[in-house]
């Protein structure tokens, strides 16, 4: 089993039938300042049987619509933040390193800085990543080089930079910078709505900026290209709105 993709959780891959009437929120009795949710007042647990203790009330009322909204069969791939949720206490803590090294990979042939040969599409490629990496240097102090051909050499401090941006975050948004850099393919579009430079929907629009060429002199593919666009702006989506709701505290 790949260790980054979240499990789904155990009770749902046993119990396809929903058995619960009733889902809400409560403090957890068990970690300060933290909130579960719970199913007819029991609390969900997480896929390693640790309680699924939130940071916030604001995304432990978010993951508990997402149980609340299943019909009489329970859809994992329906709870976007659940998956997130549990990614971050059951498997950040034991593989931080891993998802380092993966998403540092990813910069090496991030698509914000390899750029196309053909002239229309590296134009499209400037107007959306260009002023990322501008931010991205002046702000974050994150220097990348950008290339149109097959090699990419970052500036030596990349590397280490990167890895201070990495270190700086707490297991909960490292499961939600995860998700956006394997989605996005691209670990500087990741940072950008980490950090709130762009939201989610200039993100999604800049990660399919090549597709988007294609499909403009091509067409379509139906059930293809548009069931791709929609994968990636939802999963774009939910790691951007899990980002807003851990910093909403409203307890």
């Amino acid at each position: 089993q790949d260790l980054r993709r979240p499990a789904a959780p155990r009770r749902m891959a046993q119990r396809a039938n929903r058995l619960y009437k009733s889902v809400s929120v409560r403090a957890s009795a068990h970690s300060a300042r933290s909130f579960v949710v719970t199913l007819d007042g029991r609390p969900v647990l997480t896929p390693a049987k640790q309680e699924l203790a939130l940071p916030t009330r604001p995304l432990a009322w978010a993951i508990a619509s997402e149980w609340d909204a299943q019909g009489r069969k329970l859809k994992p791939y329906t709870m976007p933040m659940m998956k997130l949720a549990t990614t971050a206490i059951d498997q950040v803590p034991n593989i931080r390193h891993t998802m380092y090294e993966s998403m540092l990979r990813c910069l090496q042939t991030d698509g914000a800085c390899v750029r196309s040969d053909e002239e229309e599409l590296a134009t499209r490629e400037a107007d959306h990543f260009d002023s990322v990496l501008q931010w991205l240097g002046s702000d974050l102090r994150l220097e990348l080089a950008t290339t149109r051909s097959l090699t990419l050499t970052h500036p030596a401090a990349a590397t280490a930079r990167a890895e201070q941006l990495l270190d700086a975050t707490d297991d909960w948004e490292l499961a939600a910078l995860d998700s956006l850099t394997s989605a996005c393919k691209s670990f500087v579009l990741a940072l950008a709505v980490l950090h709130g430079h762009i939201d989610a929907a200039a993100a999604s629009r800049a990660a399919r900026v090549a597709e988007q060429y294609q499909i403009d002199e091509w067409g379509e593919v139906e059930a293809g290209h548009d069931v791709d666009d929609a994968d990636l702006r939802l999963r774009v989506a939910s790691a951007s709105a899990f980002l807003q709701l851990l910093r909403l505290r409203l307890d």
